[in-house]
């Protein structure tokens, strides 16, 4: 059966659908008088459930998303958040008895070993982020609950999981991870006992999803240099004859003579402490290539994650930029959960685009896994691995308008022809004289036509 769970109460989604919100009427009614405040539960015939709002102004959240017009998928465990209200969505054949794990496959997830050590953090900027559908569940002051029930923070639908099977919370010297279950937590591939402090990207394996651990990193106390001992054996020398004393000079006194050796000298033991070399600084976490003098940029980036880098802004000025841990990408991120060469951003004529380059925790856009790419609508929360962002586009530039053509190099210089002068103006008495001087000239030609004519006439007679 599937249910809503309320201030400790069920509420049951009958087979039309539960309406939820302040108004009268409503399968669940909320405190308050916000007529917008309005969504609707229905499950489909194979079992499904699903969400959406009933109004075009309701503000639904599921999961922290604000609902959008389409319906959305929910599932066991899932937080909707209406008028400032919590609830929480359940299946009770998501939660039913813990199955154990045969003793096969607790042996076989123990021979996991990790791939490399953990790294100490302080006991704030806690977050687990799921390897799975890449969401994202902070840890607060008081610590947070991991179980199959729907009252626990973060809800895993697993008989493999216990109805509270673990929790984290804070406290001196980093976080602790408490096993409360049947079947055990597994932390980089090692079943843990009963309770153990979390590294900086460790890996919680718990039922059949997995985890991984954020928190802000502890400095490392800088070990003092570790003095070097080195013997130096002086030379045997061979006695000395007595000096002759000095005349006096005044007004200091004659110096006595130096008494011979009488023996070689024993080997003297002299500790040197050799400076050590001062260590590497150690890679920023973020950082972009430099952007182009005087380009306006075309979209942004900004870190969300609770942390010192929470509000790092990031400028695309370019139509492909490159995201990764690898100093050769456009913005890279230095965090163990970013791959080498991650995700890239592409401008088209369609808009933007994200794709993943076969990273290995993935790449989410508005809290769903890309595959393959996904075209970026609004300004969504954007994750590389464990870094979550916010990306948005900026006004269209001036530059911005259909496709780019290419325009070979020509060299014009062969094809250029001397310009012809141009002629000069002819004065209006010259073009005056010059048509009475054709006149005449065509009367004159016109006589002398008619005379010749006139001769051959008389001749022929």
């Amino acid at each position: 059966m599937a249910y809503l769970q309320f201030h400790g109460k069920q509420f049951a989604v009958p087979a039309d659908g539960l309406t939820i919100g302040c108004h009268e009427g409503a399968g669940l009614r909320l405190p308050g008088d916000d007529s917008t405040a309005r969504a609707i539960v229905t499950v489909g015939a194979g079992g499904s459930a699903f969400i959406r709002r009933d109004g075009a102004d309701a503000v639904v959240l599921l999961n922290g998303v604000q609902l959008g017009n389409e319906s959305s998928p929910i599932l066991h465990g899932d937080k909707v958040e209406i008028a400032g209200e919590e609830l929480r969505y359940g299946d009770d054949k998501q939660g039913g008895s813990t199955q154990f794990v045969s003793g096969a496959q607790v042996a076989e997830m123990a021979r996991a070993k990790a791939a490399s050590p953990a790294k100490p953090t302080l006991a704030r900027g806690g977050r687990l982020v799921s390897l799975t559908d890449g969401r994202e569940y902070s840890v607060p002051d008081d610590g947070i609950t991991i179980g199959r029930e729907v009252g626990n923070d973060v809800v895993i639908p697993s008989s493999e999981v216990s109805r509270k099977h673990a929790e984290i919370v804070p406290m001196p010297g980093g976080y602790h991870l408490t096993d409360h279950s049947t079947n055990g937590i597994f932390v980089n591939g090692v079943r843990i006992e009963q309770t153990q402090v979390l590294g900086r990207a460790d890996v919680l394996k718990i039922g059949p999803e997995e985890f991984r651990f954020y928190a802000d990193t502890a400095k490392a106390m800088a070990a003092p240099p570790v003095p070097s001992a080195v013997l130096v054996a002086a030379p045997v020398l061979p006695p000395l004859p007595p000096m002759a004393p000095l005349p006096p000079m005044a007004p200091r006194a004659p110096l006595a003579p130096a008494a011979p050796v009488a023996a070689p000298m024993a080997p003297i033991e002299i500790e040197t402490a050799f400076a050590s070399a001062a260590p590497a600084p150690a890679p920023p976490v973020v950082d972009a290539k430099a952007a182009p003098a005087g380009r306006p940029p075309l979209a942004t980036l900004e870190i969300v994650n609770e942390g010192p880098l929470k509000g790092t802004m990031f400028e695309i000025h370019s139509a492909l930029t490159n995201v990764g841990r690898g100093a050769h990408n456009d913005i890279v991120l230095s965090d163990e959960s970013v791959s080498d060469s991650h995700a890239k951003i592409q401008k088209r004529d369609r808009g933007w685009f994200i794709v993943d380059q076969d990273s290995t925790n993935g790449t989410y856009v508005g809290g769903r896994r890309v595959q393959g790419e996904q075209r970026v609508e609004g300004a969504p929360d954007v994750r590389f691995g464990g870094i979550k962002m916010t990306f948005r586009p900026l006004a269209a530039a001036a530059d911005e308008g259909g496709g780019t053509r290419a325009i070979a190099a020509v060299n014009v210089e062969p094809l250029r022809k001397p310009a012809a002068p141009r002629p000069r103006p002819v004065p209006a008495e010259v073009k005056k004289k010059g048509c009475a001087s054709v006149l005449a000239f065509m009367m004159a030609l016109t006589a002398a036509g008619v005379s010749l004519l006139a001769a051959l006439l008389t001749t022929g007679r």
